[in-house]
């Protein structure tokens, strides 16, 4: 089974979900996975793992990644243990706080709000990559003005929700912000490939609409 068909297989088991208003976008799952590939990601935080449908479709295709994860929420906590099929490889926290000093991540998922949103920056390394479900346009900001040397692109998709979500059909289907702290040659040339299909991708939107 390939990365889509694993994001597509999670976004249909969560759609049937009690919360289901709040998980991420098809779109955005298959952007994560992908990330993942290209760029071989194995140690990954997600601030705001809400009711587990990221974590699930990541541990689901890449079992062997070592998954940390914030929530506060008991709604969530209680949800995500019943969702997420190997919860027991996730070390949970309340919050960024809680974790330990010296602990770095290659792959950020920022999927909820959290107060100590500045202490990812001593969570990144060189290869860290950063990605944020939807807008959350303020998220991108601070993290822009965390890191001043960050690229930020856009990950958006040229076709609508599936039918069997929650979310209309009516309505393209959302991506997520993609952003390197501290760029190297693969991440500037991996940044343009995505800014150029974002490019393309609005343009074909424009069309349809």
């Amino acid at each position: 089974m390939t990365a889509n068909q694993f994001a597509e297989k999670t976004y249909l088991k969560f759609s049937k979900i009690e919360g289901n208003q709040h998980i991420a976008t098809e779109y955005a799952l298959k952007c994560a996975l992908r990330l993942i590939c290209d760029f071989r990601l194995n140690n990954v935080l997600e601030v705001g793992i809400g009711i587990g449908c990221i974590a699930d479709a990541v541990l689901t295709y890449s079992p062997q990644i070592h998954y940390t994860a914030t929530e506060a929420n008991d709604y969530c906590l209680n949800a995500v243990k019943k969702n997420v099929t190997q919860i027991e490889s996730v070390k949970l926290y309340s919050d960024l706080n809680q974790i330990p000093e010296n602990t770095f991540f290659d792959f950020i998922i920022i999927d909820g709000s959290d107060d100590a949103l500045a202490q990812v920056k001593r969570m990144c390394g060189p290869k860290t990559i950063v990605f944020i479900e939807g807008g959350r346009a303020l998220q991108v900001a601070f993290l822009k003005e965390l890191f001043p040397k960050a690229l930020h692109a856009e990950m958006v998709c040229d076709y609508k929700n599936p039918d069997c979500g929650p979310f209309s059909p009516q309505v393209w289907c959302g991506g997520g912000q993609l952003i390197f702290p501290y760029p190297d040659f693969k991440m500037k040339c991996y940044f343009f490939k995505e800014k150029l299909a974002t490019y393309l991708k609005r343009k074909k939107r424009k069309w349809y609409s």
